[in-house]
């Protein structure tokens, strides 16, 4: 069951299982350079992934953020509306799909999960492109005081 969310431009979601959201964003994050707004949205990324090591608590759909002090938890939920990134957070996160999608085999594995992901982003750009409507899932973008979005 699906349970890890990606908006696309035109307000479609990709879905995967959580543990594949995961391993798809751990990718992307993994591309990403040391250096200025890539390493930006790197740190974001690396955030919003579970660190069970660091007493963060699964859930599928989402996970419980160790914060603080041992009773201190944040929920993230695993949905990413890219539409409310700022423009330059988007360009680096489609352009890194994009040469991951290019760069990995799409056999059964990563490289399958990251063209699916960019096969349906560049699907999306056909169809005109829809306003976010749930303005409570630009909390993800701003959690630990990041400026992802606007």
């Amino acid at each position: 069951m699906a349970s890890g969310f990606i908006t696309l431009p035109n307000g479609e979601d990709w879905s995967s299982r959580w543990t594949r959201y995961d391993w798809v964003l751990e990718t992307i994050m993994n591309q990403l350079s040391d250096v200025g707004k890539e390493n930006e949205l790197k740190k974001w990324i690396e955030y919003i992934l579970p660190n069970e090591e660091k007493g963060d608590i699964e859930s599928g759909y989402c996970f419980f953020k160790k914060t603080g002090n041992k009773e201190d938890f944040e929920c993230v939920l695993r949905i990413i509306d890219t539409r409310f990134m700022k423009d330059e957070f988007q360009e680096i996160f489609w352009n890194t799909v994009k040469l991951l999608s290019y760069k990995l085999k799409p056999d059964p594995n990563i490289g399958f999960l990251m063209n699916d992901l960019f096969n349906h982003y560049e699907k999306s750009l056909n169809d005109k492109r829809e306003a976010p409507t749930d303005n409570t899932l630009q909390e993800i973008f701003k959690l630990n005081e990041f400026t992802i979005a606007e």
